[in-house]
């Protein structure tokens, strides 16, 4: 039986892309709160594009493969989304600083030094261990989400049918 390979890579983009999309806008990336739905989502579709280009079976290890692909694609995607909305995030945490302070409420020292334009939070190296974290768990996430996905979108194989019932042989007590 020559099994062909399913095409991981062009779901795992196209779905990857709009989940890291979503999970990188700063209101809408509320939603991955609830156990991380944007990218579960996004590998669920990944799998349900997957099952639709595929012409054989599936099994779910298909799905955590194209999963864990889908939630890479869409930590790169949230990492370079990141990026411009830097300032805006820092704006909007030195604005709720300042609200709680209004309460009384003593700030740390040294943490408007973390919130200014020189810290080193904007660096290379921080944005590549995020980027490395939000990898880790996005496949982790979206390894979950391929497995569902192929669970409902994917061909089912057909059920064996049960053998036929054979009669019972006559044991000893039955001679008549």
């Amino acid at each position: 039986m020559d099994k062909q390979k399913p095409e991981y890579l062009r779901p795992a983009l196209i779905a990857g892309a709009i989940a890291g999309l979503l999970s990188g806008l700063p209101i809408i990336s509320a939603g991955n709160c609830v156990c991380c739905l944007w990218i579960v989502g996004g590998a669920a579709m990944a799998a349900k594009l997957l099952a639709k280009n595929t012409s054989g079976f599936l099994t779910s290890g298909d799905g955590a493969i194209v999963g864990a692909l889908t939630g890479i694609v869409a930590a790169v995607v949230v990492a370079i989304v990141k990026i411009p909305l830097q300032p805006f995030n820092l704006a909007l945490a030195r604005r709720i600083i300042e609200k709680v302070s209004e309460f009384g409420t003593e700030m740390p020292a040294g943490l408007d030094g973390l919130l200014d334009g020189s810290s080193g939070f904007l660096s290379p190296g921080w944005f590549l261990l995020n980027l490395f974290l939000w990898a880790a768990l996005f496949a982790v996430m979206g390894v979950l989400g391929g497995i569902i996905g192929v669970s409902l979108f994917a061909k089912k194989k057909p059920q064996a049918s049960p053998p036929a019932a054979t009669p019972p042989l006559p044991g000893p007590g039955d001679a008549t």
